[in-house]
């Protein structure tokens, strides 16, 4: 069963609760032939069941999907995590038989009184993991250089097709405006509340060959430098 918390059926727009249903069977496999099986008022629970021979089949692809991010599966996960952003809810539940927590999914955060946000435009840089739907407003998937996946909008169709081609090519710069919040580890745009304006690609030779060609400059004072890398941390305060 899908779980989607703290959302009733009678809340959900036959359509909306259309693209979850179809995501799930994406999920789980359409070769599998999962079936629908009914709505569970439990907030709202998508039930479908596939026969017990292909049991196995879809417990691979499920690990698959939570263990291997560029697999399709995992971008079936991202997808039902988009339309939850979009739809501003914070969690759904992906529950077996049993009705055992098989993976939570992650939508909009929910911010707490104390978290700070403000509205403001911004750089972020990181590698294109994604990019989710078909109508005007769709949705980039952006992991960053700690590690955090970002989830942005893009309206533009053209500006959308050229970051597609960036797709795990390398490292972009692109420049946001919406909702920021304030995280431990620094401002984040906020899920799916920021748009994308424009983007440019970044040179990602190791710094070690940019020292190299600094230092081969006539009377340029990082060629005297014992430990150029060093110095350059501590100029960025980085330690």
């Amino acid at each position: 069963m899908l779980r989607i918390l703290k959302r009733n059926p009678d809340r959900m727009p036959m359509q909306r609760l259309g693209e979850y249903i179809r995501e799930f069977a994406e999920l789980l496999g359409t070769e599998n032939i999962p079936v629908f099986k009914g709505i569970k008022k439990a907030s709202t629970g998508l039930k479908a069941s596939v026969s017990p021979e292909r049991f196995q089949q879809v417990r691979l692809r499920l690990v698959q999907a939570v263990n291997s991010p560029e697999s399709r599966p995992a971008r079936n996960l991202r997808n039902i995590e988009a339309l939850l952003g979009e739809d501003d809810i914070a969690q759904a539940q992906l529950l077996d038989a049993d009705e055992q927590v098989v993976y939570m999914f992650r939508g909009k955060p929910e911010l707490t009184s104390a978290q700070p946000r403000l509205v403001q435009s911004g750089t972020v840089d990181g590698v294109v993991t994604g990019l989710v739907g078909a109508d005007d407003t769709m949705h980039l998937h952006l992991r960053d250089h700690l590690d955090r996946d970002l989830r942005l909008v893009l309206r533009d169709e053209n500006l959308a097709r050229e970051l597609l081609g960036q797709f795990r090519k390398g490292l972009v710069r692109l420049s946001l405006h919406g909702t920021w919040i304030r995280v431990e580890s620094g401002w984040i745009p906020e899920v799916n509340r920021c748009n994308v304006i424009s983007f440019e690609t970044l040179d990602d030779t190791a710094l070690s060959k940019v020292f190299e060609g600094l230092a081969e400059l006539p009377g340029n004072g990082w060629a005297t430098a014992e430990d150029a890398m060093g110095e350059w941390i501590a100029l960025r305060g980085l330690h």
